[in-house]
C-alpha cells in the first residue's frame, strides 16, 4: 500500500495567500457532516503553528475544508470497519525515520519541532494508514466484484502501459550529465604573464582553501567579461551546465565531470591562453536508462497517478451522498 500520494490530501496544507487582513477568530461550529461536527476551536488547533496575523479568513475556510474531506474518507473507512495496529504504526513511523536518515532521538525533536507531541503523531500517522487501506481495498474491489458500486481504477499496471509511458516520455531516461561550478579565469598573452597570472591564481585557491568563497574572489578579481550572463548580469557561475554545452575544451570537462568531486577546489587549470581554478558545487551523471531499467519508475508513476484519480472520484461519491452544512463547503 503506498501512502505518498494521500499526503497532499490528508496532511498537505499550503496556506494561500489571500485575505491579507487578519479576520476575527469565529466561533462555534464550523460544518457538520452526516451528524458529525467540526469546530472552528477544531480548525483553529490545526492551524495552530501559523502566526495569529496570518489566519486570515481564506486560510480558516482551506483548513476547515482539509478537515471536512479527512471526515469523509475516515467516515467511509469505519463502514469497512477498517482498523490499524500499533504495530502498523511502528513500522510506518519507523520506514518515515528511516527515510529522513534521523536516529530516534532527532526523529523526535523535528517533530516535537512542528508543535506536534509523539502521540499526536502516531495518531496521524494512524489516521492516514486508514485512508490508505481504504483506498487500497476499494481499488480491488473490481477484481472481487465486477459490480461493486463504486468502479475505481485497478491500481495495476500493466506492461503495456509502461511501455507507452516510456515511448512517450523518452527524455525522461536521457543520460545527464550536469553540473554547478563556481569558477576564476585569467587571460595571459606572454610568459610573463603567464607566469604572473599562475602566481595570482595559486594565492588565490590557497584563499579558498582558508574559507574564502571562490565567488566572492571571482566578483573581486576576474574580467567581467569572461563571465556568463545570468539574469542580466555577469556572474561567475555555471548552474545546470550540461556536458555538450560546456564552453571548455575536452580535457577541462574531464576534469570537472569526471575528475573533480563535489566540494572540491581543482588545481590552477592553464588551458590555452587562460589559466582557472573550478569549484564543483554539485554534478548528476545519470546514464541513458533502456526501457527495462526505468520500469520501476515508471511504475511508481502510474500508480500514483491512478491513486490520485481515485481519491478524486471516491471524493466525488462521498460528497454526493453526504449531508453536509453549509451546503457549500465543498464548492
Amino acid at each position: 500500500m503506498k501512502l505518498l500520494a494521500l499526503l497532499p490530501l490528508v496532511l498537505g496544507f499550503a496556506p494561500a495567500p489571500q485575505d491579507p487582513v487578519p479576520a476575527l477568530r469565529p466561533s462555534g461550529i464550523a460544518a457538520r457532516i452526516n451528524g458529525e461536527i467540526i469546530t472552528w476551536d477544531d480548525v483553529e488547533y490545526e492551524l495552530r503553528t501559523v502566526d495569529p496575523d496570518q489566519r486570515h479568513a481564506g486560510l480558516r475556510r482551506q483548513m476547515l475544508r482539509t478537515i471536512a474531506d479527512r471526515v469523509l474518507f475516515l467516515q467511509e473507512a469505519k463502514t469497512y470497519g477498517i482498523e490499524i495496529t500499533e504495530t502498523q504504526v511502528d513500522t510506518a513511523l519507523e520506514n518515515e525515520r528511516k527515510r529522513a536518515k534521523m536516529d530516534p532521538e532527532e526523529f523526535q525533536r523535528q517533530i516535537n519541532k512542528r508543535g506536534v507531541s509523539i502521540t499526536e503523531y502516531r495518531a496521524n500517522i494512524r489516521r492516514d494508514l486508514v485512508i490508505g487501506t481504504l483506498m487500497s481495498r476499494l481499488a480491488t474491489e473490481p477484481l472481487r466484484n465486477p459490480n461493486a458500486k463504486l468502479p475505481l481504477l485497478v491500481e495495476f499496471v500493466s506492461p503495456e502501459e509502461m511501455r507507452d509511458y516510456y515511448d512517450r516520455n523518452r527524455a525522461q531516461f536521457k543520460e545527464i550529465r550536469q553540473a554547478d561550478i563556481v569558477f576564476i579565469s585569467f587571460q595571459f598573452q606572454t610568459p610573463d604573464e603567464r607566469e604572473a597570472t599562475l602566481r595570482l591564481v595559486e594565492s588565490i585557491r590557497r584563499r579558498v582553501r582558508e574559507d574564502t568563497p571562490l565567488y566572492v574572489l571571482s566578483l573581486a578579481h576576474m574580467d567581467k567579461n569572461l563571465m556568463p550572463v545570468k539574469d542580466g548580469k555577469p556572474m561567475p557561475v555555471y548552474a545546470n551546465l550540461a556536458f555538450d554545452d560546456a564552453p571548455f575544451s575536452a580535457d577541462v570537462k574531464k576534469l570537472i565531470y569526471d575528475t573533480l568531486k563535489e566540494g572540491e577546489v581543482s588545481e590552477p587549470v592553464v588551458d590555452g591562453n587562460s589559466i582557472s581554478l573550478f569549484h564543483l558545487l554539485r554534478k548528476i551523471a545519470e546514464k541513458e536508462k533502456a526501457f527495462e531499467e526505468a520500469q520501476p519508475y515508471i511504475r511508481r508513476q502510474l500508480e500514483s497517478a491512478k491513486r490520485s484519480q481515485n481519491q478524486q472520484i471516491l471524493h466525488k461519491y462521498l460528497v454526493g451522498r453526504a449531508f453536509v452544512e453549509p451546503a457549500d463547503l465543498f464548492k
